[in-house]
């Protein structure tokens, strides 16, 4: 090949901005996957910030049931508290009402106790020979 052919080529290679084309394309191409990642990085950060926003919104309700379940048990502790303060005050009534009967009305026998109560109440007898 002459020097004539391999300068033609040369210029026709340089000279037309073959080379600014073939930088400019990979400076393009290199630009386009930076945005292409800048885009990805974008979605992912909006869905993690929805989902924290969701997660959010599910500990507050979380919170406000705690907050009732709390209020609820409160509750049913102070009603099972008057239950059994009113079941002792049962209990010390009947057995009163018992030694009364057997100490008053000789020779009456008194309703027996229910089977729920017997542990509970003791029915006094009163000796004949007192």
């Amino acid at each position: 090949m002459s020097s004539e052919a391999i300068v033609t080529a040369l210029v026709a290679l340089f000279g037309g901005g073959t080379i600014a084309a073939v930088v400019q394309g990979f400076v393009s191409h290199k630009k386009g996957i930076r945005d292409a990642d800048v885009a990805k990085d974008q979605t992912a950060i909006a869905g993690f910030r929805d989902l924290a926003e969701e997660l959010r919104r599910e500990i507050v309700r979380l919170k406000a049931a705690r907050k009732e379940d709390s209020e609820r048990i409160d509750r049913i502790e102070r009603q099972i508290k008057v239950e059994r303060d009113m079941k002792w005050v049962a209990v010390q009534h009947i057995r009163a009402l018992y030694a009364w009967i057997t100490q008053h009305i000789p020779g009456v026998e008194p309703p027996a106790v229910p089977d729920d109560l017997a542990p509970y109440v003791i029915i006094p007898r009163k000796d004949p020979d007192t």
